[in-house]
């Protein structure tokens, strides 16, 4: 994905998505299909080792909500409590 190729990404309903910046000068924007409801949302810690991404960069700024993310052994608990 660049500037220079205009593509996009689709990323399913319910699936973990994530993006970082390596450069100073980004502009990330991305369009969903429904309302938000902060009820509904769910966030991974970025850094979690079970997920092993590796994300070329070393002190990252993250939103308070990013931040508070949860890990993913986490969330398999919460959904299988919910099944």
């Amino acid at each position: 994905l660049s500037e220079e190729n205009r593509r996009q990404l689709w990323v399913p309903r319910g699936f973990a998505s994530g993006c970082g910046a390596i450069t100073d000068d980004v502009i990330f924007s991305y369009k969903v299909d429904n309302y938000h409801s902060k009820e509904c949302e769910l966030c991974l810690f970025y850094n979690d080792p079970d997920l092993g991404i590796e994300w070329q960069v070393e002190n990252p700024i993250l939103s308070p909500k990013d931040a508070a993310g949860i890990k993913f052994s986490e969330l398999k608990k919460l959904l299988a409590a919910l099944s």
